[in-house]
């Protein structure tokens, strides 16, 4: 019995130490294992070995993304070969801005859209262009997460860079910069948040007065005014001649910003003595509650020097602006254009010039003599510019030289056929470098091959 319990002993502790023998053999190995890894595991390390761990840009949102009180700034960068926009804002990721330019270059070149992105930023590049334009950048409807956020019409916007437009309750958000054909390229234009002035202490009264500054360049009327009116009240003005006959094409209209400024720009080809505009008010443009609440429907509530009644009776506001246009009267087709002290009589070339030649036409002479006529009536030691123009085809070098013969050929005839020796007169010739229009077309092209003469020019 003793040696059964000696042999079951025995057997128990060989099974013991076979167990201890194998865990002490599995430790040095599976830490082996984990100090080096398998096979798979070795590659893998050696693969990434001396490379780095991507990590992610840090994206710097701005604290007031998506607020409903919106803005939009950045700056314009305006180079000799492209116009780019580094725009920033406080809008919604994903949402859309619309651009438009009002300028001499094609409509669609300014015609782009842009996504906002996570940080509120946004980009446009646009061709070279060197004239005076208005861009203007809006925010665009498009887009559910866009229009639930702000409103379908963007009713749910504050702001100093909403504005009310012609339809009631129906709110736009902008923002717009101005192309200074008088800086120098490059230069650059910051997006501006408008400040707008305090209310006037009448402001929406039933007496109505306005007050405006007026100037000019050599494509453009501008109108800046100052007023009593209700923001969103709609007001245009129309380009006349002496005959009280409407210009084609030179008008412009607007609403009334929120402390009652509001600006027109006015596009015309040529002034002439006695021209002037008149700003309307009228009751069927306008649409919003307040507005017709405070004025009638038909008008009825208002009262004061600028109302006037139609022969229908039908009641308006009408400030007209005389325009200070000098006292010259250009022959037919030249155009008179006026900048501050600059005036400008543009001839086309195709009443002094036949195709690609500088000599003067036989036609020409009764042109020119109408320009003679006003020349001869400057004070003395006016400076005058007599400058050549073409359009864009053929070689640069060629136009360069036949803009300034064409210059010289006028000028030597203006010399010969009256009086201007009491003026100081250069010529110039600037090919195709300086164009009023598009050379895309040849409409434009036509108004690009031009003799100009300058009259107290600004450089």
């Amino acid at each position: 019995m003793k040696r059964s319990y000696i042999y079951i002993a025995f057997f128990v502790l060989l099974i013991f130490l076979a167990g201890c023998k194998d865990t002490t053999n599995e430790e040095p190995n599976s830490s082996k294992a984990k100090e080096n890894g398998s096979g798979e595991e070795q590659s893998k390390s050696k693969e990434t070995e001396g490379q780095k761990e991507p990590k992610e840009s840090p994206i710097d949102y701005k604290e007031d993304i998506g607020n409903l009180k919106v803005w939009i700034g950045g700056e314009m960068i305006v180079e000799d070969d492209q116009i780019i926009v580094e725009g920033q804002s406080n809008l919604l990721p994903g949402s859309i801005i619309s651009s438009s330019g009002n300028s001499t270059l094609p409509i669609a070149a300014f015609m782009k859209n842009a996504e906002v992105q996570k940080d509120g930023s946004f980009r446009f590049e646009y061709p070279g262009y060197e004239g005076n334009a208005i861009i203007d950048f809006r925010l665009s409807s498009l887009g559910e997460d866009t229009t639930k956020h702000y409103g379908v019409y963007f009713n749910q916007v504050t702001g100093p860079q909403r504005y009310k437009t012609s339809q009631s309750e129906q709110y736009e958000v902008r923002a717009s910069i101005l192309l200074d054909a008088n800086k120098d390229i490059p230069y650059t234009l910051p997006i501006e948040t408008p400040k707008w002035s305090e209310l006037p202490a009448d402001y929406g009264e039933s007496n109505i007065w306005m007050n405006v500054d007026v100037t000019t360049d050599h494509k453009f009327i501008y109108i800046h005014g100052k007023s009593n009116l209700l923001e969103g009240t709609w007001l245009g003005g129309d380009l006349m001649n002496a005959t009280d006959v409407i210009v084609p094409f030179s008008y412009d209209y607007t609403n009334v910003n929120p402390d009652g400024s509001f600006a027109l720009k006015i596009p015309y080809l040529s002034l002439r003595p006695g021209m002037y505009i008149p700003i309307q008010v009228h009751a069927d443009q306008n649409s919003w509650d307040d507005v017709l609440a405070a004025y009638g429907e038909d008008f009825g509530k208002l009262e004061g020097d600028l109302l006037q009644t139609t022969d229908d009776g039908k009641r308006y506001l009408e400030k007209t602006i005389e325009l200070d246009i000098p006292d010259m009267e250009p022959p037919e087709k030249v155009d008179l254009t006026v900048a501050d002290e600059e005036i400008k009589m543009q001839v086309p070339d195709d009443l002094l010039f036949d195709f690609d030649e500088s000599t003067l036409k036989d036609s020409s002479q009764e042109t020119l003599d109408g320009i003679l006529a006003e020349l001869e009536e400057l004070e003395p030691e006016t400076t005058v510019h007599i400058n050549g123009h073409t359009d864009n085809q053929g070689e640069t070098s060629y136009n360069l030289n036949l803009s300034l013969e064409r210059a010289e050929s006028v000028f030597h005839y203006l010399e010969e056929h009256g009086d201007i020796s009491h003026l100081t007169i250069h010529t110039e010739g600037y090919g195709e470098t300086a164009p009023i229009e598009s050379n895309e077309d040849e409409d434009g092209r036509s108004k690009n091959r031009r003799v100009e003469m300058v009259i107290n020019p600004e450089d």
